[in-house]
């Protein structure tokens, strides 16, 4: 059987600063360990790698949450829309229902529609952040370029207007994303700030879809509204899945922007070998992703007993939580797996930065294209970045990001010689 988890391995040392600042350490006592329960948290902590894929893979495993008991311990909270929201999100649902909801809002996030008709937008989006950091020698490069990039391609994929600035978007997105990483939906900290800002997205969102119906266009919310109108997803739950597209399209590509951006500034020889090269620049983003993956954890509930591959049997009811980082360092499966090396792609284990299985994040062609074109341009446009003191950490240990990230610019010289 899996073992009961020290203090130490316990899902709250997780949400310490200095575990959300490296959480190395952590992820390696795991390893080492295999499944624990955590019985302040009520569920197992699962890290290997294959341990890890094959709950992820198994149909017993559910991403239904009982939201019902988390309204009784927190009486007058105000979830309720958020956890009735929750509740139709494709990503909180399972089989046919699930399969249904992703066929309406993959199809306009495929491959090769990311790579035919979102190429453009999201080269406009990096290359005016750039345009915009121009002139400052010293800049933030999450404000004003990670958080930026992501925020534009959302606003053309959801023909969200002018009129709501960056700053209201990055605020959408940070609230509902702090819902959705909250163990339990529960916000812990500002809760009522957080939902009020929620509800303030939500009733934006459900304005925009009756626009869009009276005056459609081109953008992706438009097929969405279309499929609305012919009955393949309701009017609530369009609204439940914006809130989804809204943040996931932002906030954790923002994350994986920020984490590739100050990786290529503390390895200026990993820069110099993209400048180079820029044909490795997608081995680069996939590997950068594996050791600093925008999304920490998964959660599940086993409606059967799941054995595990490295042996022990999780129980039927049992609440699973699967570190998707720390199994992207499983040294089982990821020869030296601290280390950044570009070769990686051409081995037959993959990283399961953006999941595996049915719930694999359809939204992972557009979020790998946005950053492989902000490290291009990036480039491309700049000799090196050099770290300077003051980066910082959201406190968030699921949606794990830079809060700042302080960086000197090096132009190139004019003749174009690093």
């Amino acid at each position: 059987m899996p073992t009961t988890a020290a203090e130490q391995l316990g899902l709250a040392q997780l949400q310490l600063p200095e575990t959300i600042a490296d959480p190395t350490g952590f992820y390696d006592q795991l390893l080492r360990t295999g499944a624990v329960f955590d019985p302040v948290a009520g569920a197992w902590l699962v890290s290997r790698h294959g341990d890890v894929r094959a709950v992820l893979a198994h149909p017993a495993a559910s991403v239904h949450m009982d939201h019902a008991a988390a309204l009784n311990l927190f009486p007058g909270a105000g979830l309720e829309e958020a956890f009735a929201a929750l509740d139709m999100h494709v990503s909180f649902v399972d089989g046919d229902r699930h399969r249904a909801l992703r066929r309406v809002l993959a199809e306009p996030v495929q491959v090769r529609a990311v790579r035919t008709g979102l190429a453009e937008p999201i080269a406009a989006a990096v290359t005016a952040a750039l345009d915009d950091l121009a002139g400052q020698p010293v800049a933030d490069l999450v404000t004003g370029f990670a958080a930026r990039i992501p925020i534009d391609v959302t606003r053309h994929l959801l023909a969200i207007p002018s009129s709501i600035g960056t700053a209201t978007i990055r605020r959408w997105s940070l609230a509902w994303g702090d819902v959705v990483a909250a163990p339990g939906h529960v916000p812990t900290v500002g809760r009522a700030a957080t939902l009020a800002t929620v509800a303030e997205l939500a009733a934006f969102l459900r304005q925009h879809v009756t626009g869009r119906e009276h005056q459609p266009g081109t953008a992706m919310i438009d097929a969405l509204v279309t499929a609305m109108q012919h009955g393949a997803i309701s009017r609530e739950a369009l609204v439940a899945n914006l809130l989804m597209l809204t943040t996931a399209g932002s906030e954790t590509t923002t994350n994986l922007l920020s984490a590739v951006v100050a990786a290529l500034t503390d390895e200026p020889r990993l820069w110099n070998v993209l400048a180079d090269d820029p044909a490795q620049i997608p081995d680069a983003v996939t590997e950068l992703g594996r050791l600093f993956p925008p999304t920490q954890y998964t959660a599940r509930r086993l409606r059967e007993p799941v054995a595990l591959p490295s042996g022990p049997e999780l129980p039927a009811g049992a609440s699973v939580v699967l570190l998707l980082a720390a199994a992207n360092r499983d040294p089982r499966v990821f020869a030296n797996p601290t280390r950044i090396l570009l070769d990686r792609a051409s081995h037959p284990a993959r990283p399961l930065t953006f999941g595996y299985g049915s719930h694999v994040c359809f939204g992972a062609p557009l979020a790998r294209l946005e950053a492989e074109t902000a490290v291009r341009l990036l480039i491309e446009r700049y000799a090196r970045l050099r770290p300077l003191p003051g980066r910082q950490w959201r406190h968030n240990a699921n949606l794990r990001s830079l809060a700042t990230l302080p960086i000197q610019l090096d132009a190139h010289h004019p003749a174009g010689i690093r």
